[in-house]
């Protein structure tokens, strides 16, 4: 009896044991098929989008070449809380995106300026370069460039009303052959030679009074015009040199052979904007007066590429080219990106100001001048 009860004990919790490891490997597969299960939701849910993507870029493949340029795809997330990780795709046309489309498409990709930025001008770059289109590029030289003014010397230096009424007079009385001003050649820049390579950005360096403004003016040329002349050699007189010596080509071509202000861009120290003007109405001025330039022609060449390839693009990519190539928009995507990247988006809508009015701070100034 006793031997009989002992296997009896030992029995019963075997048996309990065998049902909680059993109870257990239940609720462990139970756990997986719920891990699985959502997972393949998830990857059903995202290869329904895909699929409903690849649709509609099917769909304005077909559309006439003028269509299509103006239609892209805008991609955004539910509002409804039950499909809030849900991506919606909608086929726009870019040419009438509202300011909430404009601001959620910048707001979404470009969270962090700085990071955010390089990605996606790379995913810009990578688009061009998978279609084997290259950017124009520029490379700008300067040999032996020598650059000499003429300049007031003692009281006739100073910025008074009598010593400008004077100087006016002298350089008058100059013309007819009578020099009674006294002046002294300053040399601002001499034999200077250079390469600024294209795709790179160069620091220039050096003391105050060094010439570094001068060389960017003379670069983009902008130089004033009492430096500029015509001709390399001598003036009439023969005993006055010229202004400006040297050579300044941009890839080879010299300044007298196009116009150097729709290739470079020279942002001055002195901030001259209209103050009664707001930050975003300021660049949305300025982008109607520069227009659109060669990104037209450039989408153009690289959606037919791209449709010969067969090659469907990255919808955020396509709807910013399409969005910024666009003539005759009061308001541009590429002012929402200029004040996102510029940090200039939470001064958009103050005015720029001026002595009369106050507006933004000095440091926001001049980022709207380089913007």
């Amino acid at each position: 009896m006793d031997g009989l009860d002992r296997a009896r004990g030992f029995e019963k919790p075997r048996r309990s044991f065998s049902r909680s490891v059993s109870n257990s490997m239940n609720r462990k597969s139970w756990s997986m098929e719920d891990v699985f299960s959502g997972a393949s939701h998830s990857h059903r849910n995202s290869c329904v989008d895909e699929d409903e993507e690849a649709l509609k870029w099917a769909a304005i493949e077909k559309l006439p070449t003028y269509d299509r340029l103006r239609t892209s795809i805008i991609n955004s997330f539910m509002d409804n809380e039950l499909h809030a990780d849900k991506m919606k795709n909608k086929k726009v046309d870019v040419r009438k995106l509202d300011l909430d489309d404009r601001q959620k498409f910048i707001d979404r990709i470009f969270k962090v300026a700085e990071e955010d930025n390089e990605k996606f001008l790379k995913k810009f770059r990578n688009r061009i370069d998978r279609v084997g289109i290259q950017l124009p590029t520029v490379e700008v030289r300067f040999n032996h460039l020598t650059i000499e003014a003429d300049c007031y010397v003692g009281t006739g230096a100073l910025p008074t009303l009598p010593n400008v009424v004077r100087n006016i007079a002298e350089s008058a009385l100059g013309l007819l052959g009578i020099g009674l001003a006294k002046r002294r050649k300053l040399t601002i820049f001499k034999d200077a030679s250079g390469i600024i390579k294209p795709s790179r950005m160069t620091l220039l360096l050096g003391p105050p009074s060094s010439g570094k403004t001068t060389l960017l003016l003379a670069l983009a040329g902008k130089l004033d015009s009492s430096l500029k002349r015509r001709r390399q050699g001598y003036l009439a007189n023969n005993n006055f040199m010229e202004q400006v010596r040297g050579k300044i080509t941009y890839n080879g071509h010299r300044l007298n052979e196009f116009e150097p202000k729709k290739t470079s861009a020279y942002i001055s120290q002195n901030d001259v904007h209209v103050g009664e003007m707001t930050v975003k109405e300021t660049l949305d001025f300025s982008a109607r007066c520069q227009g659109v330039g060669t990104r037209y022609e450039l989408l153009t060449e690289l959606a037919r590429r791209e449709k010969d390839a067969g090659i469907f693009p990255e919808a955020e990519v396509d709807l910013f080219m399409k969005a910024t190539a666009m003539e005759g928009v009061e308001s541009s995507l590429i002012t929402d990106y200029t004040l996102r990247i510029l940090g200039l988006d939470i001064c958009k809508d103050t005015i720029f100001g001026d002595e009369m009015r106050r507006g933004i701070s000095g440091g926001q100034k001049k980022r709207v001048t380089t913007g």
